[in-house]
């Protein structure tokens, strides 16, 4: 990836359709600099945008066209009629083990690879801010049969228990401002839920949800003081939002530039 070129979008959008943060993209793909010029992209989505469940292992998942419809209707049966006009892939586990499935409006997928190629790019990857987050894992945790990573946005939490580093449990939930006190309830309430996951001592912390203008040594001091010993930040995956298109709230779209 070329150094300093990921960058963050926070905009307003209300209403949370895509078309918003498609516009500020390539508002931000115009105003980049010449020496980045035919790069590929690799852009990461909101979890408002891309929509993420855990499938159990079925018979149909042994061939198409069985594996896409059942995988289309894992999602259908979480996210309702909507998940139909989604565009569905899922992991590449194991035979007999569960899949992680993300399901993203197909006409989003479209509207992403025309706006690249009209501003000279190639779309190299699209996927979920949660798989962005989990690349900030360090090794050993990404090695490891038992951890877990939760990914803060404006509005949201979303935590994923991970087994050498695929996706084996996903839960997402809406948040307040105060994230720092839901956090651990959150935590809390799954493991009751899934009591397996008392097993896992740390939870990785990525937070997407800060405000450009805390300093990041001023977040990782307030975390470590509001939240307990369990959780860790890491390093944001981005740079700062550019607020200069829009003031943030929950529609974010990020984007990285790579070599």
């Amino acid at each position: 990836m070329v150094e300093g070129s990921a960058q963050r979008i926070a905009l307003v959008n209300p209403g949370g359709h895509w078309q918003a943060g498609l516009d500020a993209l390539g508002a931000m793909l115009n105003g980049t600099t010449k020496a980045w010029a035919g790069l590929p992209l690799e852009i990461s989505l909101s979890g408002r945008w891309s929509h993420m469940v855990v499938a159990p292992w079925s018979d149909a998942l042994l061939s198409e066209p069985g594996a896409a419809r059942f995988l289309q209707s894992q999602l259908t049966a979480l996210y309702g009629d909507a998940a139909r006009g989604w565009h569905v892939v899922g992991d590449d586990a194991p035979y007999g083990q569960a899949r992680t499935v993300c399901g993203i409006d197909a006409t989003l997928l479209r509207a992403l690879a025309e706006l690249a190629g009209d501003c000279g790019r190639f779309c190299r990857v699209i996927e979920p801010l949660l798989c962005t987050a989990l690349r900030c894992l360090p090794a050993e945790e990404s090695r490891a049969r038992s951890a877990a990573l939760a990914l803060i946005e404006t509005g949201r939490i979303t935590m994923a228990a991970l087994d050498r580093g695929r996706i084996v449990a996903i839960q997402s939930q809406p948040a307040g401002g105060a994230w720092r006190q839901e956090l651990p309830q959150a935590w809390q309430r799954w493991t009751l839920r899934v009591p397996e996951l008392t097993a896992i001592e740390r939870v990785a912390v990525v937070d997407l949800g800060a405000t450009a203008d805390i300093a990041p040594g001023a977040i990782a001091q307030l975390v470590a003081e509001t939240l307990p010993p369990r959780f860790r930040l890491l390093d944001h995956p981005f740079g700062v939002a550019d607020t200069s298109l829009a003031e943030p709230c929950p529609g974010v779209a990020s984007a990285r530039v790579a070599a």
